[in-house]
């Protein structure tokens, strides 16, 4: 079944992201303690994607060079837009196993999703319709991929704030990938970005505040970007 799809990268790539989706909805669907069960899924399936995936994509988990940190501002941008998430501070009602677990549960989501967003999806469009469509598709893909978050309880207006803001990261990311062919700095990136934005206090009067000044870094990174795949 899978040298058929590997046979079709794009149906391969939508193949790992509607199972990823699946899953999630199947370990939200179980109840018990909020997301223990869809972390412990995620975990089985992250450790199943990677021996998958070690032999199967041509980017993904060399060690990152110095050349590579030094043409992409040695990764400053994505560290600041890391600061950003944790500006809030920890919430302090959330109890230590609650942190626990949504650190395991982002630290996945994290992995899977740029692997099959800047991995699978990415590698397979810049095969068919070169590095520029691949960059815009992966990262709009990505963002309106959001969209399922609505099943887990997330009102239009915060669905339209985290879908605007991650359009923006998964350009960045994307580029950052064709660049340096490398998914580790985007990978981690990933997770300490979402586990900021799961265990800090959220405040509503600043979100607007945020999401520009996010837009506004990923705008300017993604610029100076450009320059380097122009020359690249």
């Amino acid at each position: 079944m899978f040298r058929k799809f590997e046979s079709k990268p794009v149906t391969h790539a939508v193949f790992w992201i509607a199972l990823y989706i699946a899953i999630v909805n199947i370990g939200d669907s179980l109840g018990g303690i909020p997301n223990l069960a869809t972390s412990l899924l995620l975990t089985v399936f992250s450790m199943v994607l990677f021996f998958y995936s070690k032999t199967r994509i041509p980017v993904g988990f060399d060690s990152f060079s110095k050349s590579n940190a030094k043409r992409t501002l040695y990764y400053l941008p994505l560290a600041a837009l890391v600061g950003l998430g944790f500006l809030g501070g920890i919430d302090s009602s959330l109890s230590f196993s609650d942190i626990l677990i949504a650190v395991l549960l982002m630290t996945n989501v994290g992995f899977v999703e740029e692997l099959l967003f800047r991995g699978y999806l990415l590698e397979a469009i810049e095969k068919g319709k070169g590095r520029k469509r691949a960059v815009i598709i992966s990262g709009i893909t990505f963002g309106i991929g959001h969209i399922v978050n609505i099943l887990r309880g997330y009102d239009a207006s915060e669905l339209a704030v985290q879908i605007a803001g991650a359009v923006a990261i998964g350009l960045v990311l994307a580029l950052l990938v064709v660049l340096t062919r490398n998914l580790i700095p985007g990978i981690l990136f990933h997770i300490l970005f979402n586990i900021g934005g799961t265990i800090t206090v959220e405040e509503s009067s600043s979100e607007g505040v945020l999401l520009l000044l996010i837009i506004g870094i990923c705008a300017a990174y993604l610029l100076y970007l450009l320059r380097q795949l122009n020359k690249q």
